[in-house]
């Protein structure tokens, strides 16, 4: 479908319509949607109007009316959140908020400092170099200085904590920093202003760590009589209010009505053509796979695959374009693939063309990143392939063109990554190259859902314990806790249990009543990864007569990702370097993962087996008849196999290779939905002839398999769409489809009790492998005196949960609406799915059973959608369909 633009061309080398005009190859014209959206005009007020005369007379330009709008707010001494778009001024706010507040206190003969957070340190060096101009052009003496770990130590340091009035860092540095606050005594006692920027991207984990440590910083400010304003910048989310609250813990004035200008764009959703069918006979070979019963499924070629010929297209057409990946390996991969397909491909034949493309990520040295920004701003570079680095507010100047390698997995990525052309008034192309999976394939087939206007929300959770109990050491190390922390740092009872935690573990001493100071090993803000809800981290080494110039010099890595990928013979793409692990020590006091330089043809990719054990319902509601549970449980996650996977056309060239990895044990969060006894005899009735002839274990005639499928087709599906209503990674998520819920439940479990706050290294009685896990699941079944009910569970996949679980639960409804309509809208014609509805490439069981008609009659169901009536002539006349429900579950 295609919506034409006018003639109207603002310098935009190559528009939408060109892109599919010129580009090499076969193309379906139902592949692909052509979009055009408007352009708006700046909507300003006066400068004079909000700033006082000797800041408003050397501006170049008028206010825009969001930046206005938040100034008068900060006026009004409250806390703001600027939600608005890419390039929209958002810090031109807190910028002129820092010079009020310095001109103020100077009229006092007081001094008056900043501190502004940013999540990476490639961002903290642009802005500082852009506040420092901005207060040299307003003729005012105030001094920004980055101070975070590549900062010179010593007096340097020193300097900059005596004597900057603004200071930019990061929240890992804050965690550290705040160990040592005495020595911060004078810039701390004097700070007016606390700056979150980017805050959107602080969710899951990350968010967590983020909101505690605010709320440590916001203890020591108070020692020292300081208390500041809060501006949040971020891009468009579904709940900027909530979401700046939960990481403040204060009120915050939402200002999300842009009033910066935007230029026209050319919107183009591009779906890969199926394979086999490109016209270039430089394309790798591709061909349909069969789905056993001789319908051949289509797939399509892969966006890491099409992308950067995309990219190397649009640089031959003169268009300065930026390309994002999914991660470092695809960028650098993606630059090597552009110049692949530029090479052998007789259409580009003008040597002179634009030709200069460079892969960018926060892998590279802080000098090389600096150096590739620059030829970007200045025109030297043609094309970049970059991970979501190049997402956030970086100045690299004004690009022609933006090209995703796959969906983001939320509008709000979206929105923020295509911002990154046509800055101003200017023309920009954007073009999304879809994957042949669950989200990419919802969105390139329903293009109005990017035009919503409901953004996803940003989920902060505050609930996890395992990471509150780590920050209330650092805080007791910080200053003693007593009474007046109880509320402003956390309710009375949930302190106590944690002191008393702490206290048996020998790290905490005192009470709430007299101080409980910190009695443990030195600095516990070392054992905070943000990155992780443990402290456990892997450090990461070279292998013994490698070359030391190739050493990776990577951070170290939670002990989730070591087991998922880091598992000795994994490959991994490093700064350009593929690195083979050779070795990884699990058991010493310091673990770590050894790797070891190489050039193989493959990557590797992880397979996972899970089961949930030990869940105790906390809340329940009915959908119907359904009830749906919101609680906490123990998941077993076993990545005990994995693939190697060919670096060009992506085929698995060795399978199922053991990684002799140990079990993960994790308490977590989970919801889980229980399907009425009548839907599932019905349906159980209505796909008995169901078979997967491969399935072990004597299962694959089973006459609950169809039915099974469904439930797994529908785990699957909700898990997939889940980003499309939330900010959650699907990876940070996990499912299993079940018959017998009751067997995953705790079979003892007094549902008053609270035993969030265990010993730490608790869960020592979990199963030692998911042999022994399954085993005890599918003896509970068989002792049940009830009959269970059957469904399926999702769970945060890190230790004490993320929040993510009890969002979907709240959000259930709507989640449950768009995987049932993804399911029943795939034209994959398969009755298994395909990786564009139901497939997921992190299934245990390898994507058996799923059934997509019985996931479909499900969700009917359970919204409402399918009167009950349509069960009738499927309901058996005996109670079980005739045969005993198998304890099966599904991953």
């Amino acid at each position: 479908m295609s919506e034409h633009h006018s003639d109207e061309r603002t310098e935009v080398p190559v528009t939408g319509d060109e892109l599919v005009e010129t580009f090499p190859g076969y193309r379906n014209p139902n592949d692909i949607s052509l979009l055009e959206r408007p352009g708006r005009p700046a909507s300003t007020v006066p400068s004079a109007d909000v700033l006082r005369a000797d800041l408003a007379g050397p501006l170049e330009h008028d206010l825009y009316t969001h930046q206005a709008e938040a100034l008068e707010a900060l006026a009004r001494d409250e806390n703001v959140c600027v939600a608005t778009s890419t390039s929209s001024g958002k810090t031109r706010v807190y910028a002129l908020q820092i010079a009020r507040n310095y001109l103020a206190a100077r009229a006092r003969g007081e001094a008056s400092t900043a501190y502004l957070l940013y999540p990476t340190k490639a961002l903290s060096r642009d802005q500082e170099r852009s506040l420092n101009d901005l207060y040299d052009e307003l003729g005012l003496d105030i001094t920004v200085s980055v101070y975070d770990g590549d900062t010179e130590r010593g007096r340097n340091r020193k300097r900059i904590r005596e004597e900057a009035d603004v200071i930019i860092t990061n929240f890992a540095g804050v965690n550290t920093y705040l160990h040592d606050h005495d020595r911060w005594a004078k810039f701390l006692s004097t700070c007016d202003l606390v700056v979150i920027d980017e805050s959107h991207t602080y969710t899951g984990v990350h968010g967590m760590h983020v909101a505690w440590i605010v709320r440590r910083l916001k203890r020591v400010l108070s020692y020292y009589d300081a208390d500041p304003q809060y501006v949040l910048t971020s891009a468009t989310i579904g709940n900027p209010g909530e979401h700046s609250s939960a990481l403040i813990d204060e009120s915050v004035t939402v200002v999300d009505e842009d009033g910066s200008p935007a230029g026209p764009r050319d919107l183009v959703l591009w779906n890969p053509p199926p394979q086999g069918r490109e016209a270039d006979d430089d394309r790798d070979d591709w061909s349909g796979a069969d789905d056993g019963n001789g319908d051949t499924v289509v797939e399509r070629v892969p966006a890491t695959v099409e992308a950067p010929r995309l990219l190397s297209h649009l640089t031959y057409q003169d268009a300065q374009t930026l390309l994002f990946t999914p991660s470092r390996k695809l960028a650098e991969l993606s630059i090597k693939r552009a110049s692949k397909h530029r090479q052998d491909n007789h259409y580009y034949a003008n040597p002179d063309r634009a030709s200069a493309i460079e892969p960018y990520h926060a892998g590279h040295s802080r000098k090389k990143r600096h150096g590739t920004e620059h030829q970007l701003k200045t025109g030297l570079l043609d094309g970049i392939a970059s991970t979501n680095a190049l997402e956030l507010g970086i100045d690299i100047g004004a690009m022609d063109a933006t090209v995703q390698l796959g969906y983001p997995g939320q509008r709000q990525s979206f929105w923020q990554q295509i911002g990154r052309a046509g800055r101003g008034a200017k023309r920009a192309l954007s073009v999304l190259v879809a994957e042949h999976r669950t989200l990419d394939q919802y969105v390139v087939n329903n293009p109005d859902y990017l035009l919503e206007n409901d953004i996803e929300d940003a989920v902060v959770d505050i609930d996890n314990d395992a990471v509150f109990a780590r920050h209330l050491r650092c805080a007791a190390d910080e200053l003693a806790i007593d009474d007046s922390d109880v509320g402003a740092f956390a309710e009375r009872e949930r302190l106590e249990r944690a002191i008393e935690m702490w206290r048996r573990a020998g790290q905490l001493t005192g009470a709430l009543e007299t101080g409980v100071s910190y009695v443990g090993p030195p600095r516990p803000q070392g054992s905070i990864s943000l990155y992780a809800t443990t402290g456990e981290e892997y450090e990461v080494t070279l292998e013994d007569g490698a070359d030391p110039a190739q050493d990776p010099e990577m951070e170290p890595l939670a002990k989730e990702r070591v087991l998922r990928d880091f598992h000795e013979g994994a490959v991994r793409l490093h700064q350009g370097q593929q690195y083979e692990v050779t070795a990884v020590d699990h058991g010493s006091p310091r673990p770590s993962v050894t790797l070891k330089p190489t050039n193989v043809d493959y990557y590797t990719r992880t397979r996972t087996d899970v089961t949930v054990l030990d869940a105790v319902s906390e809340e329940s509601r009915d959908i119907g008849d359904f009830t749906l549970h919101f609680g906490r449980g123990r998941v077993l996650v076993y990545h005990g196999t994995y693939d190697k996977v060919a670096i060009h056309g992506g085929k698995k060239t060795d399978q199922s290779i053991p990684t002799e990895n140990p079990p993960l044990s994790m308490e977590t969060q989970l919801c889980w939905l229980e399907v009425p006894q009548r839907v599932e005899r019905a349906l159980i009735e209505k796909y008995r002839d169901f078979s997967v002839p491969e399935l072990e274990d004597g299962l694959a005639g089973t006459a609950h398999l169809g039915y099974a499928g469904g439930l797994h087709a529908a785990e699957h599906a909700t898990i997939g769409v889940a980003p499309l209503e939330l900010m959650v990674d699907k990876r940070d998520l996990g499912g299993l489809a079940t018959l017998t819920i009751d067997s995953h439940l705790d079979q003892d479990a007094d549902p008053d009790a609270d035993s969030r706050f265990g010993a730490p290294g608790a869960a020592d009685d979990a199963p030692k492998n998911i042999a022994a896990a399954e085993a005890t699941v599918r003896e509970i079944a068989t002792d049940l005196e009830r009959t269970p009910a059957s469904g399926w569970f999702i769970y945060d996949g890190i230790e004490g949960g993320l929040g993510f679980a009890r969002a979907i639960y709240e959000n259930y409804e709507a989640v449950a609406r768009r995987a049932r309509d993804l399911i029943a809208d795939c034209d994959c014609g398969n009755v298994g799915g395909c990786p564009a509805c139901v497939m997921d490439e992190q299934c245990g069981n390898d994507n058996q059973p799923l059934h997509r008609g019985a996931a479909v009659d499900v969700l009917d169901q359970l919204l409402g959608t399918e009167d009950t009536s349509a069960l009738e002539a499927h309901l058996p006349d005996d109670e079980h369909g005739g045969d005993r429900r198998p304890p099966l579950f599904y991953a």
